[in-house]
């Protein structure tokens, strides 16, 4: 072989493994890439303890779409009104390695495991609408529920300054429903200790079922008849089956039923007068601050709250989200302006 062939050969293997070289580090350059794309990638799991009520698959679906468009990928459970269930989830979702958990719990209590789980991976937790007792969240998020009791039982004050009141409130494990009764007890007991009103009944309905709700008003309309003049609801289902039960008794023109949550079906109650009034929340306003405190927790941002509120062992950031009363009167200005219903669907207007 001749010293110029010799050479060619040598500069020949020398680009070749310099192309070799320079693949390999754009192909490590691309995987690297990848791999950095993936971790800037937040993810937030999304529990929920039960999506029965049409308020929560509005939740669901509102978070999904906002949090996609803050580039959040969203891993969403149903828990099915499973505490166990929640709890298997929630781990599931943790070894899924999300960065934030937003847990609407099915039961304040028992939920603290949930809560638990996630700080010993140090997921900072968000206590989405209901609170998770006993747990110090990161933050509670939620609607003014004592404001939504005040709201309800202001109303049927002016409406009933006397006579024989019942309350069906949603279930006992549900932090909501006792900030609600508070709420609705403040305005009620200065007329109870008048003995202008009377509570002639009141429950706590597990599950929030419209069923159970139908049976108690129904055996306590046996006891009490046309006593019965108002009745404050826990939520749009459970004075769903409270009129149900006033309508067999022929009852329900004659007795104020208010709720919350501007169900659409609570809606077109209300404009045909079945239902006394309903109390708005506004979902979107609940989600979005949601959402942006889901950014600033990863980002290790300072969380600004609008209060406290005691979880039963430890003080807990609590950013409120106001609340709006909804009668025949306004239900044009609040939820079918909003966009929470259609016109069309609340008033049911056929084509």
């Amino acid at each position: 072989m001749g010293r110029k062939m010799l050479l060619q050969r040598v500069v020949l293997y020398s680009i070749l493994i310099m192309l070799v070289i320079s693949f390999s580090a754009c192909s490590r350059k691309v995987e690297t890439k990848k791999e950095e794309t993936k971790e800037d990638k937040i993810i937030v799991g999304f529990s929920l303890g039960t999506l029965m009520e049409d308020r929560w698959i509005r939740d669901r679906d509102i978070f999904m779409s906002k949090a996609g468009q803050a580039g959040i990928e969203v891993i969403v459970n149903n828990a099915n009104k499973d505490s166990q269930l929640q709890y298997r989830q929630v781990q599931k979702m943790l070894e899924q390695g999300i960065d934030v958990l937003v847990i609407a719990p099915n039961d304040s209590e028992s939920e603290v495991k949930c809560v638990k789980a996630a700080k010993e991976r140090k997921v900072p937790v968000i206590s989405y609408d209901r609170l998770v007792s006993n747990a110090d969240v990161d933050v509670y998020i939620s609607f003014d529920n004592y404001q939504v009791g005040v709201i309800m039982a202001t109303y049927l004050v002016e409406k009933v300054p006397k006579g024989g009141y019942m309350i069906v409130s949603g279930a006992e494990n549900d932090s909501n429903s006792k900030m609600i009764y508070k709420g609705a007890l403040s305005v009620l007991q200065p007329y109870i200790d008048k003995g202008d009103i009377e509570i002639l009944a009141e429950t706590w309905v597990e599950g929030w079922t419209r069923e159970n709700a139908y049976d108690f008003v129904s055996e306590q309309i046996n006891t009490y008849g046309e006593k019965v003049k108002a009745i404050i609801c826990g939520n749009d289902s459970l004075a769903w089956g409270t009129i149900d039960a006033l309508s067999e008794a022929q009852m329900a023109e004659k007795v104020q039923v208010v709720g919350q949550d501007a169900d659409l079906v609570a809606c077109q109650r209300i404009v045909t007068g079945k239902q006394a009034l309903t109390v708005y929340k506004p979902i979107k306003n609940l989600v979005e601050k949601t959402v942006e405190v889901c950014l600033s927790l990863v980002n290790g941002e300072e969380i600004k709250s609008d209060t406290t509120i005691f979880d039963g062992t430890y003080d807990v950031p609590y950013i409120v989200i106001g609340v709006e009363a909804v009668t025949k009167d306004n239900i044009d200005d609040t939820v079918i302006k909003d966009g929470f219903h259609l016109y069309e669907d609340v008033y049911q207007v056929e084509d």
